[in-house]
């Protein structure tokens, strides 16, 4: 059975008004004002599927009791949207499904979100999702700073020499027991590595920190989100290094080879 399960974040939407939604391949979200006249916004991490249906009332039953605490955000366990949406995915496109290349990751990483307000609710199916509050609109922003989307801050920098190549290493410097907590909302970045090839520093490679399946996983992923290793809790620098000098020779062979 379907059965929607509160999500507790410190934004609280506003209880009458409406929101505004906003679909485009950069700034996808919810826009809306708080009970507390402000601003918020939701955005998600790896988009799915998104629908916007009206009713003040949700099509699930919730584990909502009395005396708990208000929350307008649910995930839903035993989605059948989701199942739909992975035997499509699955189906069309297999191995070359566009987020990482790894389509069992929708049964696994994915969840079905629904973001109530007064006389409408919004369905999304994604990764994760990150919320923001500011005093004026937030509608079509950039993303506010230390959001877990961008890439991380350069001002905590090592670096490391192989194969004549010098790699940044960026940790976030974020406490870690708030990522652990964070991470159940949507993946959060432990450390970047940035080859610095020709005069720039470029991201390739990042140790992402998530949940999955209800248990903490760190996994370094490639630049186009491919998983290359995975480790159970949080990997540590030394567990990475192997892996990122292997990808370090293999762009010094190439660059050898092209003459570089």
């Amino acid at each position: 059975m379907e059965l929607a399960k509160g999500i507790i974040i410190p934004v609280i939407a506003d209880f009458v008004l409406s929101p505004d939604i906003l679909y485009s391949d950069e700034l996808t979200g919810i826009y809306f004002q708080t009970e507390d006249d402000k601003y918020g916004r939701i955005t998600f991490e790896n988009l799915d599927a998104l629908k916007i249906c009206r009713g003040e009332n949700l099509p699930f039953s919730d584990n909502w009791e009395e005396g708990q605490k208000y929350t307008w955000i649910y995930k839903i366990e035993n989605s059948k949207w989701l199942k739909e949406r992975f035997d499509y995915e699955n189906k069309n496109y297999g191995i070359l499904y566009e987020f990482g290349g790894n389509v069992k990751d929708m049964l696994t990483d994915f969840s079905h979100y629904v973001f109530k307000f007064h006389d409408q609710f919004v369905e999304v199916i994604a990764r994760g999702f990150w919320f923001e509050q500011d005093e004026t609109s937030l509608f079509k922003r950039e993303l506010q700073l230390g959001h877990p989307f961008l890439n991380l801050p350069d001002d905590n920098i090592e670096k490391f020499v192989s194969y004549n190549l010098t790699c940044q290493v960026r940790t976030n410097s974020t406490p870690q027991d708030k990522l652990v907590s964070d991470a159940k909302f949507c993946s959060q970045k432990l450390i970047e590595f940035a080859l610095e090839l020709d005069g720039v520093a470029a991201v390739d490679n990042s140790l992402i920190l998530s949940y999955r399946n209800g248990k903490l996983i760190s996994s370094l992923r490639g630049y186009f989100g491919q998983q290359i290793v995975e480790f159970e809790g949080i990997a540590k620098f030394d567990d990475l290094k192997p892996y990122i000098e292997t990808y370090m020779r293999e762009v010094y062979e190439r660059r050898k080879a092209m003459g570089k």
